[in-house]
């Protein structure tokens, strides 16, 4: 598929969760438990400084508590900078922008945490590594984002698509191309092998082989020195290879030609054979040549399945 679509939260904070839930229940059943305490004791003694010590207490919790969601939901997040070619399984870093201190979780495509450091207030940048699993172009990644401000008690995240300043283009895996036929070598046959005919301006002369033709004999040559010359021509163009790539509408058989296609025509392009591919894309069909590997990797990066396109 050329593009990969993916559903996230409506934005709305909600507590980390983990794998295990007492991580985050723990602080927040102490703190409670605690205020609770306190309050006993005020209420049992009456004593001013134990209710001060209580409300202190009270208010250094419930900020704890409740400021990393004010923090999370102010947090401001953009992308700064990004490549533009990729390879499908292979890692890649994008700059990421915070307004403030921040763990980010990439999701799509998939990626380890990162932290964005730095003083308390102010932008500051980090960098995160993203790895996409399939080809496509990507115009924006889904990241998740938290905070902990102040005092580190409790994580509050929220799900945010992030675009991207230019569009990344995720090309295929190399795979394993078509098998080519080649006669094999010394095949015998009825009539001695003749050399192709001639084609090209004559670039030189060199001795007669069997099969080759009389009219590319040089006979002033041969009368020079007295053997058998012909005339050898350049070598003619490589006609130019049109390589259709029609893909089926399942996606991982998708995946799979695709895969086929960049290696069959990497291998083109690296014998220098010029190669003209045909693509189904969004806006319709485009037959053009490429002109390397990255081009290549960017038109079926594009490339989608007959009923993906109007």
């Amino acid at each position: 598929m050329a593009t990969r679509t993916f559903t996230v939260s409506d934005g709305s904070l909600r507590l980390r969760r983990r794998t295990h839930p007492i991580h985050w229940v723990g602080p927040a059943a102490a703190s409670v438990l605690t205020v609770l305490a306190w309050s006993a004791v005020a209420h049992s003694s009456g004593s001013g400084w134990v209710q001060a010590v209580g409300a202190l207490i009270a208010a250094v919790l419930v900020t704890g508590l409740l400021a990393p969601a004010v923090a999370a939901h102010r947090l401001q997040v953009s992308c700064v900078a990004c490549p533009s070619d990729t390879t499908a399984g292979l890692p890649i870093v994008v700059r990421i922008e915070t307004s403030g201190p921040a763990r980010l979780r990439p999701l799509l495509p998939v990626g380890p945490d990162a932290s964005s450091a730095g003083p308390a207030r102010g932008a500051r940048q980090v960098d995160v590594t993203i790895t996409p699993g399939h080809r496509g172009v990507l115009g924006s990644i889904a990241l998740e984002v938290g905070s902990s401000l102040p005092f580190g008690m409790v994580w509050w995240v929220r799900e945010i698509v992030v675009s991207l300043p230019r569009p990344l283009h995720v090309a295929p895996r190399h795979g394993t191309g078509a098998e080519r036929t080649v006669a094999p070598a010394g095949t015998s046959g009825e009539s001695a092998p003749r050399i192709t005919a001639p084609s090209g301006e004559p670039k030189a002369v060199r001795p007669y082989e069997p099969g080759d033709r009389r009219r590319a004999v040089h006979w002033p040559v041969s009368a020079h020195t007295a053997t058998l010359m012909v005339r050898q021509y350049e070598e003619p163009t490589a006609e130019p290879i049109l390589l259709v790539v029609d893909l089926p509408a399942d996606p991982v058989a998708a995946e799979r030609r695709a895969e086929q296609m960049m290696a069959l025509a990497g291998d083109e392009l690296a014998r220098g054979i010029l190669v003209v591919l045909s693509t189904l894309e969004p806006d319709g069909r485009r037959i053009y040549p490429v002109v390397d590997t990255v081009d290549l990797g960017r038109r079926l990066a594009r490339a989608v399945p007959p009923g993906a396109a109007p």
